[in-house]
C-alpha cells in the first residue's frame, strides 16, 4: 500500500513526553505560521505552565479563535489576557480586531489607541493592528493598513520582520508565490531566528525548488533546536519530498518534544514501517494502543508490522480485533488483503478465502485482492477457482507482465488436470484458456524453453490428452531453444525437458504414421533417459 495512502487512513494516537520544548512559545510560532489548530492545542495545553506569560498566550489563543470563527471564545481569551496583565498591549489589539468583525469601528479604534499607548516602542503592535484591519476587510481598510505598516517601518527603521510577514501573506493571498517568498526571505534577513519566515518561505518555495526549501528549514532547525515547529516542518518537508528515511529520522527527534502532536506519532509509526523497521514501529503502535485501545490506525499498524515480521498468528489476532472493533465502512482494502494473506500464510486457507471474498465485495476494483485470493484457492487445491480468479486479476490491468500470463497458464493447467477425471470437456476448456494465456506470454517474453513446454502441455490437454501438430510445433521449438545451450544436456532439469519433448513427439509421429520420425524420437528419448539415470547414480 502506498505510504501516503496509509498515512491518510490513520487515526490519532496518544502523546508522550520527553526532551525540551519552548513551551507556549511553540504555540505562538504555530499561530504565526498559519497553523491554527496546532497553535490552539499547544497554547491551551501550556496556558497554566509556570513559565507561560498568560497575557501573551491568551492573546495568541484569542487570535486562533478569531481565525477559527469563534468570537465568543476569542473574547474570553482576550479578556483573560487583560486580567493577567492589563499593561500588556496585545489583548487590546485582539479586542479591536473583534470589534471590527462586529462592525464597531469606533470601539476598535479606541482599543487600538489603548494598545499603542502601552507599547510606544513595540513596532510589532502597529503591524498587528494592520493585520486586524486586513482580516476584517482589506479593501475597505486599505488606508488604515498602509498607515500602520508605514508607522512600523519608520519606527523600526525598516527592520520589523512582522511587516515583511504581513506583506508576504497579502501577496500569497493573491497567489503571487515568488513575490511572497521574497518578503518572507526579508523577514528572515531582518530576524535570523524568525520561525514563521522560514516556514512560510519553505511552503511558498517548496513547489519551485524543494531542495532549497528544505535547506532553509535545516538552517532554521540548527538555529532553533528546541522549536517544535522547526523540527516538525523539516520532517514534513522530507516527507512531502518522498525522502522517507530522513523524514523518519527527523520525526524520531521531533516526537521527543513535549509539544508534538498525536498525528505525528502515528505518522512516525508509518515511516518506520515503510523503512522496514518493523519492531520499532510495532512498539510505538502498541504504546499508543495502551492509552487509546480504540485507535483503529494503531490497530492497523500492529497488524501490518506483525505480518511483515512473519508473526502471522499475531497479525491475525490484531486483524480480528480491527475487524471486530470497527465498522465495515471504516476498513480499507489493505485491511482485507493483509488479514487474508496472514490467514493464508498461517495455513488457514479457508478463512483466507472468506476474508478476501468479503474484501472483493467491498472493493471490487482492487486487483491485489484477486491475486492473493487466487493463491489461497491454489493452496486449497481448488484449482478451477484459482485459475478463474487469477484471470480476473489479469483482466484488471492494461499492461500485463508476461510473467502474469505465465502464472495464469500454469493455473489453468492445474485446473485442467484436477477436472479431467470428473469432467473431460470442462478440463479441455480450462486447457484451451491456458493456451490463450501462454500465447500472450510468448508474445511479450524472451523465448525460453519452459514457455514452449508449457504450451505443448496445454495443447495436449485441450486436445483430449492427444498431441497434435500445434503441440508438436511447441515441443520442437522447445528443443531448438534447449539445443542453444549445451549445458542443458548435462543437468537433470535440462534432460527431463528433453525427455518429455521426445516422448510427446514420438507419440505424435506414431499417431500420424511417420515411422522414421517416430523411430528417431524414440531413440533420442531412450538416450536422454539413460543420461538421466547415469546422472542420478
Amino acid at each position: 500500500m502506498k505510504i501516503k495512502t496509509l498515512l491518510a487512513l490513520l487515526a490519532a494516537g496518544s502523546l508522550t513526553a520527553g526532551a525540551q520544548s519552548q513551551g507556549y512559545l511553540d504555540g505562538i510560532d504555530y499561530y504565526r505560521a498559519g497553523q491554527y489548530e496546532n497553535a490552539r492545542s499547544i497554547l491551551s495545553r501550556t496556558l497554566n505552565d509556570s513559565n507561560t506569560d498568560k497575557a501573551v498566550a491568551n492573546y495568541y489563543l484569542g487570535q486562533v479563535y478569531l481565525n477559527q470563527d469563534k468570537p465568543t471564545e476569542a473574547k474570553s481569551a482576550f479578556e483573560a489576557g487583560i486580567a493577567a496583565n492589563a499593561e500588556c498591549p496585545y489583548n487590546y489589539v485582539g479586542l479591536g480586531a473583534l470589534d471590527l468583525r462586529n462592525g464597531n469601528e469606533s470601539a476598535a479604534q479606541a482599543n487600538f489607541k489603548k494598545a499603542q499607548s502601552l507599547a510606544k516602542k513595540n513596532t510589532e503592535i502597529p503591524v498587528d493592528i494592520a493585520r486586524a484591519y486586513y482580516s476584517a476587510d482589506p479593501v475597505k481598510y486599505a488606508k488604515e493598513i498602509t498607515k500602520n505598516l508605514d508607522k512600523a517601518r519608520k519606527d523600526s527603521k525598516y527592520s520589523e520582520p512582522a511587516v515583511f510577514m504581513l506583506e508576504g501573506d497579502m501577496l500569497l493571498a493573491e497567489r503571487k508565490f515568488g513575490e511572497a517568498a521574497a518578503m518572507y526571505e526579508q523577514a528572515i534577513n531582518a530576524e535570523a531566528g524568525n520561525p514563521e519566515g522560514y516556514v512560510k518561505y519553505a511552503n511558498s518555495y517548496f513547489f519551485v525548488n524543494p531542495d532549497f526549501a528544505i535547506q532553509k528549514l535545516q538552517e532554521f532547525v540548527s538555529a532553533n533546536p528546541n522549536s517544535a515547529l522547526a523540527q516538525r516542518e523539516l520532517a514534513e518537508k522530507y516527507y512531502e519530498n518522498n525522502q522517507w528515511t530522513k523524514a523518519a529520522e527527523q520525526y524520531g527527534k521531533y516526537i521527543n518534544n513535549p509539544n508534538h502532536f498525536a498525528d505525528d506519532e502515528a505518522r512516525y509509526t508509518v515511516l518506520l514501517y515503510a523503512g522496514q523497521k518493523y519492531g520499532e514501529s510495532l512498539k510505538i503502535a502498541q504504546n499508543l494502543l495502551a492509552s487509546h485501545p480504540d485507535n483503529m490506525g494503531m490497530q492497523r499498524m500492529v497488524m501490518l508490522n506483525k505480518d511483515a515480521m512473519e508473526d502471522y498468528k499475531g497479525a491475525i489476532e490484531a486483524g480480528k480485533l480491527l475487524f471486530e472493533k470497527n465498522p465495515a465502512s471504516s476498513r480499507n482494502f489493505n485491511d482485507y488483503l493483509t488479514l487474508g494473506r496472514a490467514y493464508m500464510n498461517d495455513g488457514q486457507d479457508s478463512l483466507s478465502v472468506v476474508v478476501l471474498t468479503e474484501g472483493i465485495k467491498a472493493f471490487p476494483d482492487k486487483k491485489d485482492l484477486y491475486g492473493v485470493l487466487s493463491t489461497a484457492y491454489s493452496q486449497m487445491r481448488n484449482h478451477p477457482e484459482a485459475a478463474e480468479t487469477y484471470a480476473k486479476f489479469i483482466s484488471m490491468s492494461e499492461d500485463v507482465p508476461a510473467s502474469e500470463y505465465f502464472d495464469a497458464a500454469r493455473r489453468y493447467m492445474n485446473a485442467s488436470i484436477s477436472t479431467y477425471e470428473s469432467d473431460p470437456a470442462r478440463s479441455a476448456d480450462y486447457a484451451q484458456k491456458g493456451v490463450e494465456m501462454i500465447d500472450l506470454c510468448i508474445a511479450g517474453a524472451q523465448p525460453v524453453p519452459v514457455l514452449y513446454q508449457q504450451k505443448g502441455r496445454l495443447v495436449v490437454a485441450a486436445n483430449g490428452r492427444k498431441p497434435n501438430q500445434t503441440a508438436a510445433e511447441a515441443y520442437q521449438k522447445e528443443l531448438e531453444l534447449l539445443n542453444e545451450n549445451p549445458e542443458n544436456m548435462t543437468t537433470s532439469a535440462g534432460l527431463a525437458m528433453y525427455r518429455e519433448a521426445y516422448q510427446v513427439l514420438n507419440s505424435y509421429y506414431k499417431e500420424i504414421g511417420d515411422k522414421d520420425k517416430a523411430a528417431e524420437t524414440f531413440q533420442k528419448y531412450q538416450d536422454v533417459t539413460t543420461a538421466l539415470q547415469n546422472l542420478s547414480k
